[in-house]
């Protein structure tokens, strides 16, 4: 199997995402801090195992981590992110 077959864009996480933080992820920038590439988060590499953890594409630090439990969502983040919810 090869790298590419064990993660996917970060658009796979869509759904996940909505449900842990109530609005649309996917668009949303991410600065790196570990080499400051700044690429919105389905740009990103999603890994699903025991939890969800997202990386870097380019230098594959960890920019979110989330574990889901029976009663809750743990959410750990790393890195600059922004993130702007139109008011109604």
């Amino acid at each position: 199997m090869t790298e590419e077959a064990l993660w996917l864009d970060g658009n796979g996480l869509a759904g996940l995402l909505v449900e842990v933080f109530g609005a649309e992820m996917t668009t949303v920038p991410h600065e790196c801090q570990s080499c400051g590439n700044r690429n919105v988060v389905g740009a990103h590499r999603a890994y699903a195992g025991a939890g969800t953890v997202l990386r870097c594409p380019v230098c594959g630090d960890v920019a979110l981590r989330i574990a889901t439990l029976p009663d809750r969502h743990v959410v750990e983040i790393r890195g600059a992110w922004r993130l702007e919810v139109a008011r109604d």
